[in-house]
């Protein structure tokens, strides 16, 4: 991460190159980046060993090994692509952004993971008991309707949209910031989250 950040994909001030209508080809701009000469784009071949042997060139990094793994990782993201840049990039953070947004995003068939785990320990002021409680949340993304719906997308979306619920009709009656600790807000918040499916395996030892 380090070394793509030296490159500069990461920089959010708008860059030269991609203020003006005439849009450059994404590897014009890792071009641009990487200082190399693009007088006769026919003859450069910018592939992984080309951008690997320039981050060691410019002392983006030091390791061989580390510039192979920056450069696998520009060319997964088509940095080095013949394409052009969209007008509504004005910055390398832009064009990074839009090369994330369509390289990982889950394709119809994917399905992603949600793990939370919880443990805690109990002590007893006044006996030498103790008690072990987890919470353990585990949750796949569900296809619905020919569409992926992501474990992440349900397990935010959903408790926020019950906590504004509860708000709504009344039920939280305290106002202010209120922990989730709260059983004024955690019973009747589990109750429905759970109906929907989002279910916490709780143990106690």
């Amino acid at each position: 991460m380090a070394t793509l950040v030296r490159i500069g994909i990461f920089n959010a001030e708008t860059h030269p190159l991609l203020k003006h209508e005439g849009r450059p080809t994404f590897r014009n701009f890792l071009c641009e980046l990487l200082k190399i000469d693009t007088k006769d784009m026919n003859e450069v071949v910018v592939g992984e060993k080309k951008i690997a042997e320039r981050i060691l060139e410019l002392g983006h990094c030091k390791e061989r090994g580390v510039a192979v793994k920056a450069a696998k990782t520009i060319v997964f993201l088509g940095l080095n692509e013949q394409t052009g840049i969209p007008v509504s990039c004005q910055s390398a953070f832009a064009v990074t952004c839009h090369r994330m947004e369509e390289r990982l995003t889950y394709s119809n068939t994917e399905q992603d993971m949600v793990l939370l785990h919880h443990e805690v320990e109990v002590d007893f002021p006044d006996s030498k008991q103790t008690e072990r409680h987890t919470a353990t949340l585990l949750e796949f993304g569900k296809a619905e309707n020919g569409k992926m719906i992501s474990a992440m997308a349900l397990t935010v979306g959903v408790p926020v949209a019950v906590g504004a619920l509860l708000l709504i009709v009344n039920k939280i009656k305290t106002r202010g910031v209120l922990r989730p600790i709260v059983p004024e807000v955690y019973l009747p918040a589990l109750e429905i989250v759970q109906a929907y499916g989002i279910k916490l395996m709780e143990k106690t030892e």
